[in-house]
């Protein structure tokens, strides 16, 4: 336990980790170093949560916490397994406060903690027992860190944050590309427009980034994919059918921005309808996939409202998805879904003769409309804007977005200003 520790902790040896391209998140979490609640980073595997906890950990050692202070484990390795939680996590503070005899607040760093059985009970009472002297903060590969059967007994002791894999803006900055003002982005323009092409058909998983082989993308993404089935869902929902669950991923890789029809989904499957819902959550669990409901004023009318499926990265669904195809306005829907997901907690669609594809709503804070078209031409631009119309109305928004590949205006339609902005500007926050 000793070696293992010195080995993961560099920094006890004055050595900065390297911990890769700054994430965008990293700034919401230093403001949550001083206060008393468990930090807690959840999000799809591989998606770069250990490198941003130990950006945290560079953070706190350029403002003078004492290495000795700080101690990080990854509860993932095979040593660990069949443990129980009270043995491992112990033994390892134990071990820690004997090498290193800290003196004052703690920060102890848990990655992947969901492979612990039974970690939040141990989370819980040390939380309690060393409240002001220790600091914690977890990673976990599914959602389960706020769920259902956890929020009781963590209530009020922790704070959650998402990991998503690589913004576009992360993506350009891991390529070393310029965009911090307007004079770099007309510089650097086609470059941003090569790299905005690749985000929008292979993704931003942060490690398919370093190889031009789609082959090996793919097989990187297949590797995720098979993990995030068999360890992540399987086992912990008692999944009796695997290869259900596995097909149902792909049906909705290929599927992603369509509204979901379960009863369709599970006669192409050969399945129930009460089965495919309860799997539909599973990989929601696990961040696969996201489900927004059509927007309403009323939450009960939002459950019962038929959901849409998207997914959590462009490379999956054109890599791996069951279709012979990719079909180029579903990866800008696909990706423009996520930038929001990067910007705002609550999205929908909506729909009442005409379709908005999204809503953004929350009481008293944001508000918006957005309507996402590839290719706009004299023949679909009145449908667009009568779709976006009628998000707006139902918000009572007095302008909104048309998201495109190419063209920039700015219109009026029906007393609604209309800003018409191609993706990759707005990911730019551009206008």
């Amino acid at each position: 336990m000793e070696k293992y520790l010195y080995e993961q902790n560099i920094h006890w040896q004055n050595q900065n980790y390297d911990s890769g391209i700054r994430r965008e998140l990293l700034d919401k979490f230093k403001a949550l170093c001083d206060i008393d609640q468990v930090i807690a980073i959840s999000g799809i595997r591989r998606c770069g949560k250990s490198f941003l906890l130990k950006q945290l950990i560079n953070y706190l050692l350029y403002n003078g916490i004492h290495p000795d202070n700080i101690l990080f484990t990854n509860l993932e390795l095979p040593a660990f397994a069949g443990e129980q939680t009270s043995k491992i996590l112990d033994t390892v503070l134990q071990t820690y406060r004997k090498i290193k005899d800290p003196k004052g607040k703690i920060f102890l760093f848990l990655d992947e903690i969901q492979t612990i059985p039974n970690w939040e009970t141990w989370l819980k009472y040390n939380y309690d027992q060393n409240k002001g002297k220790l600091k914690i903060f977890i990673t976990g590969s599914n959602s389960q860190l706020l769920s259902s059967e956890f929020a009781t007994k963590l209530s009020g002791r922790i704070i959650e944050k998402q990991l998503y894999p690589f913004s576009f803006t992360e993506m350009l900055s891991f390529y070393g590309v310029s965009f911090e003002n307007e004079q770099k982005i007309i510089l650097n323009k086609e470059k941003i427009l090569h790299y905005f092409d690749q985000y929008l058909n292979y993704g931003s998983m942060p490690e398919t980034l370093h190889t031009e082989s789609l082959e090996i993308r793919r097989e990187l993404l297949s590797s995720y994919f098979n993990t995030i089935i068999y360890k992540d869902i399987v086992p912990r929902f008692s999944v009796r059918d695997s290869h259900l669950i596995q097909n149902l991923a792909l049906y909705l890789l290929g599927n992603s921005t369509s509204l979901l029809n379960l009863k369709k989904i599970a006669d192409s499957l050969h399945s129930h309808r009460n089965t495919i819902r309860d799997y539909v959550y599973y990989l929601e669990q696990a961040f696969m996939s996201f489900i927004i409901p059509k927007f309403n004023y009323s939450h009960k009318v939002q459950l019962l409202s038929q959901k849409k499926s998207y997914s959590i990265d462009n490379g999956f669904i054109s890599l791996l998805a069951f279709r012979f195809s990719v079909n180029q306005g579903k990866l800008l829907e696909n990706i423009v879904f996520l930038e929001l997901k990067h910007r705002y907690n609550w999205i929908y669609y909506y729909k009442n003769l005409k379709e908005c594809d999204f809503i953004v709503y929350e009481h008293l804070k944001d508000k918006l409309a957005v309507q996402v078209c590839y290719s706009l031409t004299d023949e679909n631009i009145k449908r667009e804007l009568k779709g976006l119309k009628n998000g707006c109305d139902k918000i009572k928004a007095r302008e909104g977005y048309i998201l495109n590949y190419d063209k920039e205006d700015e219109v009026k339609y029906e007393g609604i200003k209309v800003h018409i902005i191609p993706v990759w500007k707005w990911m730019l926050n551009l206008k």
